[in-house]
């Protein structure tokens, strides 16, 4: 009997339903986790350009007043 050559592109742990995460949990989490990401980053930038505002009023208003 010749011997047979298979290529098998899944590891026999991979045909086991249930044995990993599911993509989707991951693309979930990931994608979480990206959006809290660029909301704080978001919320820096807003603190920032207020805190530059106020400063300027405030040199603007000592300006004025002598």
């Amino acid at each position: 009997m010749a011997e047979e050559n298979h290529t098998t592109l899944m590891s026999p742990a991979g045909m086991e339903e249930g044995d990993g995460t599911d993509w989707a949990v991951v693309l979930a989490v990931a994608l979480v986790a990206e959006i809290g990401l660029l909301w704080g980053a978001a919320c820096i930038v807003l603190t920032r350009r207020r805190a530059a505002l106020s400063r300027a009023e405030s040199r603007a208003e000592r300006d004025r007043t002598g």
